[in-house]
């Protein structure tokens, strides 16, 4: 989807006023649409908030999650559970609203009270500050972990990295477990992963790792927002197999990516750090020893 398509997506599914001005807004300058009803939707952008006209119903809001799910919200029940649905373009919209459960088990999502929709990004060239650290001086592909906060760009960099490394032949799989780095629909990419990348949708990271390795050959695995054990796992198995890893990781910091078992037994070759100030704003880029090589890129 480039921005003209995304534009025409969300306006269909949206009030008008709220349509209009998202399409006033500058390709890549959207980062997230609010919704929550009792109030006026909420474009975060580059330049800040901007609060749309009028007041949104309840009802306005679970048709506007129905309509962008394209109507197929509570057939998606297992991703409901998790608390999002990724849409069409890789843009994932969360969901809040009246939980039913069973013990402690999520079983529903009913009465959705609020959605926050995460735009996807896709900026050529903003992978553009680790570039240099990718390659060793063989030219094989290390490792590496792309470590932020949530909305600071890290799937954005990991896309971008992803296309880069396949436009100069390097065969790179991508395990997409939320459909957001390559946003596959129909069988086919929506955003650019580059050529010589083959994507595993909606699969978890630990099977798609081994399916991958098995079946695929790649040089490079891709995936994003790693977890627990179960992927720590996968990860170290792909090492073993003499497979680099490109991943993601939610922390605040360098000492908050400690806390995580990856980040503790080094199995990276490089610990990319993105500022919670901005948005694809590289702070540190670090050795397998977390040892700063670099500091300070700007924003894309």
């Amino acid at each position: 989807m480039n921005w003209q398509e995304t534009i025409q997506f969300f306006s269909l599914c949206m009030p008008r006023a709220v349509s209009r001005t998202l399409a006033s807004q500058p390709e890549g300058g959207v980062r997230e649409i609010r919704i929550r009803a009792g109030s006026g939707a909420v474009l975060r952008t580059n330049g800040g908030d901007i609060v749309c006209p009028g007041v949104i119903s309840p009802a306005q809001v679970g048709q506007m999650a129905e309509a962008l799910s394209e109507h197929a919200l509570y057939a998606r029940a297992e991703e409901q559970r998790q608390g999002y649905v990724t849409l069409r373009g890789g843009h994932r919209m969360g969901l809040c609203g009246r939980v039913i459960t069973h013990g402690q088990t999520v079983r529903a999502l009913r009465e959705i009270s609020s959605l926050c929709i995460r735009v996807a990004g896709q900026w050529t060239g903003a992978a553009e500050g680790m570039i240099p650290h990718l390659l060793d001086e063989s030219g094989f592909v290390r490792s590496a972990l792309i470590v932020g906060m949530p909305g600071t760009g890290k799937t954005t960099l990991l896309r971008d990295a992803c296309r880069w490394l396949s436009q100069r032949g390097k065969h790179v799989c991508i395990v997409d477990e939320r459909s957001e780095i390559a946003a596959v629909c129909d069988g086919a990419a929506q955003l650019d992963v580059g050529p010589n990348t083959d994507v595993l949708d909606g699969c978890s990271k630990e099977a798609g790792f081994r399916w991958m390795i098995r079946s695929m050959s790649p040089q490079v695995l891709a995936t994003d927002e790693l977890g627990g054990a179960v992927d720590l796992q996968a990860v170290l198995e792909a090492g073993r197999s003499g497979v680099a890893v490109l991943a993601t990781l939610h922390g605040r910091d360098l000492e908050h990516a400690l806390l995580h078992p990856l980040v503790q037994q080094r199995a990276f070759d490089r610990y990319v750090l993105l500022s919670p100030g901005g948005v694809g704003q590289i702070s540190m880029i670090c050795d397998e020893q977390l040892r700063p090589l670099h500091a300070h890129q700007e924003a894309v």
